[in-house]
């Protein structure tokens, strides 16, 4: 189990490079997409909120190690969008890519609107504008990182075919 979180945190310190470290031509007006948080999303509704909030935990660690953001606003965003991702996860079909690309959007808002009580922006307009960039721009990036994940994670519960035993087209009058 210890080697689950280990690795964890290892893809999110990668996803967090990687985001720092973004192509200058690749970046839409010098942003680019929140990977981590692509991660936290993923975990949290492949794995429930427990997990969510431990991916969140080591994802807001390897973000701050990485850039000047602080650290309570990070752990507080990035926690509660697992959290709430993961609970989110068992009542939805999630593993739809138009409902994947919307739960990302929404959990970019939400932790930017956290991150905002933290450190206010000079300017609102700005930042409004910003986050919906980042959010557009992580929400695309969530479609190739969702299929890895949906390799790579293996989601509880039952499948579509629901529990063995006798249904209507088996059973005998």
């Amino acid at each position: 189990m210890i080697l689950y979180y280990v690795g964890e945190l290892i893809v999110a310190v990668i996803l967090a490079a990687a985001q720092v470290a973004w192509a200058p031509s690749g970046r839409a007006m010098g942003l680019a997409p929140d990977l981590v948080l692509v991660l936290v999303v993923l975990v949290g509704l492949f794995h429930g909120p427990e997990e969510g909030a431990w991916s969140g935990r080591g994802g807001a660690l390897a973000v701050a190690a990485l850039t000047s953001f602080p650290l309570g606003g990070l752990f507080v965003a990035y926690m509660g969008v697992g959290i709430a991702t993961g609970l989110l996860g068992q009542q939805i079909f999630s593993d739809r890519i138009p409902v994947l690309i919307l739960i990302v959007f929404v959990a970019l808002l939400v932790a930017h609107l956290v991150q905002l009580v933290f450190v206010p922006a000079p300017s609102i307009g700005q930042w409004f504008l910003w986050t919906l960039l980042v959010g557009l721009y992580s929400a695309l990036a969530a479609v190739p990182l969702g299929w890895i994940a949906r390799l790579v994670l293996h989601r509880p519960g039952l499948g579509l075919t629901g529990p063995a035993g006798a249904s209507l087209l088996t059973r005998r009058p």
